[in-house]
Formats: C-alpha cells, structure tokens, sequence
C-alpha cells in the first residue's frame, strides 16, 4: 500500500499566524467584533469586516471588493 502524503502544514502555520494576531488583538483589549457592511461603498453587497468593539477610533480590517483582499481602514 503506498503512503499517504504528508498534509502541506503551511495553510495550517497561516491559520495559526491569523489566530495568534487576533488573540493579540483581543490580549491588547480591542474585544473583536465581527460582521459585514452594506451600503453604497461596497455596492450594496455585504463585505465582512473585523473591527473593536471597545475602542471605537481603532482601525478595522475589511474586505476590498475592487482590490480582492484585506485592507485597514481607518474610522
């Protein structure tokens, strides 16, 4: 029976990288919040988008439609 190959191990380390970025976030007190905008920046499609809950002038994460990828955003 031949071996099975071994799974590629960096999507996983990534996942972790993102994990441990956000668990500093939360560390640092930034309570993360979750959620997708609507409206007329994002063409009235829903765009997901990480920002604190407690401090409401902190950046935020947020998909770029046009762009293809994460970009911050300042409030």
């Amino acid at each position: 029976m031949p071996a099975t190959p071994a799974p590629d191990s960096a999507p996983t380390a990534r996942w972790q990288q993102l994990a441990d970025a956000l668990n500093e976030l939360e560390s640092d007190g930034f309570a993360l919040m979750f959620g997708d905008r609507m409206g007329p920046e994002t063409n009235w499609r829903t765009s997901p988008h990480v920002y604190s809950g407690t401090r409401p002038d902190a950046p935020r994460a947020a998909w770029d439609r046009k762009k293809k990828k994460w970009v911050v955003e300042q409030r």
